[in-house]
């Protein structure tokens, strides 16, 4: 759950991500991509994989009656509860933050090139200039100031996989366009649907609006509109070929959208995880009484401990994993925030889910599974990390389903090797791990508009982007680890999130044990 915070507060210090996120520091570096990409790649599905072992323990020990009722008290009602009250709080600070980075954005990049020719070591992306957002306002002086700072016009989003031009056609800003064009946009440039820019002016007004609102960008229709013909006929002029600029609000464009509101329209954000586990409680109640009906075997013991346990599980995570990560130098698995999960994040969630349950029946005390965590470690994050992230657009299926294959590697060498490595640090309890433990829950489900607010604060800052880092994710865990201690953890709050406590003496309860490790498996998602 901490590194929610951390993942969350290097977002802004991402080049391109504050198209998305709402904010971009002037002090934007790769190497925070870099960064998030080696945590995100393990971080969820460990947390899963830990997930599925205490639920099934609590199935053992109470039962499924009891089970359920202890997942809807821990998980669902925290998330209505959090739904209902930090969304809202979460989408105020975003509208607040976006609202000013118009008058922001230009002052950003002067800075950057000001401190750019002060510092020839400190390195932005081209003059510290968001591209993507520059466009999205039609901001062409700083469009020009990125491209004569030698920015590449063809730059995808790490987001989205947009280049400028997909965004110019997108909003419809023909200046814009017109700039990008005269630099030599590629028209050919695919998005990660597989979408060039050109295809993008005839996407219909209810998802065109849609994602103007999730942006905080007002609109004005027939300008829009007319916006993407002018581009329209300015791309006919190139290709000498006859472009659509028309945008479709027919029955199957309706349907079409109303789908893609029901699957990624931001309605748990960065609580999707515990929806997840109420799909995943639901259906363990299911499998449970299946598996009861038919008499079916439990798994031979020899393919959960030993290493045999890599041939199948890595093969049947790769599948899932083929059809996600479609973003340029992505790394791990994709995130699902809409109502509906998308399958393929539920599939492979649910393989880390499932074997963390037959993990749970192995009674492997010893945690043989975590057995050589130095090597397993370094295998992860000196030989496959290097290698998946080199892999920045597959052209074939086959590089693709090596991509794959090497992720969801990296993420059991990773999940293992720090079960192994939890152990051998943490052999019996401490009172500290415990706090942290208890804390962290809170300190997830209430941290991103205080991560945000502070990075909005500290973004034109003359300092490193480092240090303003350090400073975003180490004030913003003091004070909410403060808001925990007065507020929450002698509070029907704590209880509701961690259960009773039972004075200064470890508890010895279900809910402490299962508390304890969910802080070390890493308890929270990515934007």
């Amino acid at each position: 759950m901490l590194l929610g915070i951390v993942l969350h507060g290097a977002m802004s210090f991402i080049p391109g991500a504050g198209l998305l996120w709402g904010v971009q520091d002037a002090r934007a570096s790769d190497s925070f991509g870099v960064m998030l990409a080696s945590i995100h790649g393990w971080r969820m599905p460990l947390f899963f994989l830990v997930s599925g072992f205490f639920t099934a323990m609590l199935w053992k020990k109470r039962g499924l009656q009891a089970l359920f009722a202890h997942r809807f008290k821990r998980i669902f009602l925290p998330l209505v509860a959090s739904m209902l009250t930090i969304t809202p709080l979460m989408w105020i600070v975003s509208g607040y933050v976006r609202s000013h980075v118009g008058t922001k954005a230009s002052a950003a990049s002067e800075v950057a090139v000001d401190d750019k020719e002060k510092s020839p070591s400190v390195q932005t992306e081209s003059n510290g200039t968001d591209i993507w957002t520059a466009v999205m306002l039609g901001d062409e002086r700083a469009m020009e100031r990125y491209l004569a700072g030698g920015g590449d016009v063809n730059a995808k989003n790490p987001t989205s996989g947009a280049t400028p031009l997909h965004v110019a056609c997108f909003f419809g800003k023909p200046d814009a366009a017109e700039l990008l064009l005269e630099a030599d946009a590629s028209l050919e440039a695919t998005n990660n649907e597989g979408l060039t820019p050109q295809q993008l002016l005839t996407i219909d007004w209810a998802t065109t609006e849609y994602i103007a609102k999730m942006v905080q960008l007002r609109l004005d229709k027939e300008e829009v509109l007319e916006g993407r013909h002018q581009i329209g006929e300015r791309i006919s002029e190139i290709t000498r070929k006859d472009v659509d600029a028309t945008h479709r609000d027919s029955g199957a464009a309706i349907i079409e959208g109303l789908t893609g509101l029901l699957f990624f329209f931001p309605v748990f954000n960065h609580l999707w995880f515990l929806w997840f586990l109420c799909w995943f409680v639901v259906a363990f109640v299911v499998i449970v009484k299946v598996v009861e009906i038919l008499k079916v075997p439990a798994i031979p013991e020899i393919l959960i401990r030993s290493w045999w346990r890599y041939l199948w599980l890595i093969p049947l995570t790769t599948l899932p994993q083929y059809f996600m990560a479609r973003s340029p130098g992505a790394f791990g698995p994709d995130t699902s925030i809409g109502l509906l999960p998308l399958p393929a994040v539920l599939a492979y969630y649910a393989v880390f889910f499932a074997f963390g349950a037959m993990y749970f029946g192995s009674q492997d005390r010893e945690v043989a599974v975590g057995q050589h965590y130095g090597w397993a470690i370094a295998l992860a994050l000196v030989v496959l990390f290097p290698i998946g992230l080199s892999f920045q657009e597959p052209e074939s299926g086959m590089q693709r389903l090596l991509y794959s294959l090497i992720q969801v590697s990296y993420a059991w060498f990773m999940a293992f090797g720090l079960m192994g490595l939890f152990y051998h640090l943490f052999p019996k309890e401490k009172r500290w791990v415990r706090y942290l433990s208890d804390s962290s829950y809170w300190l997830y489900l209430v941290h991103i508009p205080l991560v945000m607010s502070l990075q909005f604060i500290v973004r034109d800052w003359d300092l490193p982007g480092l240090l303003k880092f350090m400073l975003v994710c180490g004030v913003s865990t003091a004070l909410l680890l403060l808001s925990y201690q007065l507020l929450v953890r002698k509070s029907w709050l704590g209880i509701l999130l961690n259960g009773q406590r039972y004075g200064s003496q470890p508890r010895s309860s279900p809910d402490a044990d299962e508390a304890a490790s969910l802080a070390a498996a890493g308890q929270q998602t990515e934007t």
